[in-house]
């Protein structure tokens, strides 16, 4: 049996990796919700609703998290 031992380099590559495997969902996802949310100007009378944003936020414990969703939802708001 071999003990492979990953060197530092080496996992600092797989690390990075995965963040660019998540990145892409994560460009992929937001991508969809912006043409989404482009839609939603048809169905509504106002483009922000306070509610809810409350209820999304509230969902979301991290404050950093929270920050980038803040500003998710203002770009969203300006694409509608």
């Amino acid at each position: 049996m071999t003990n492979y031992i990953l060197s530092k380099k080496d996992k600092l590559e797989k690390i990075r990796e995965e963040i660019d495997e998540i990145d892409d969902k994560i460009i992929l996802l937001l991508q969809k919700r912006f043409h989404l949310s482009s839609q939603t100007k048809k169905y509504k009378k106002k483009i922000k609703d306070k509610k809810r944003e409350e209820e999304i936020l509230k969902k979301i414990s991290s404050p950093y998290i929270k920050k980038i969703y803040k500003k998710i939802l203002k770009i969203s708001q300006k694409n509608q």
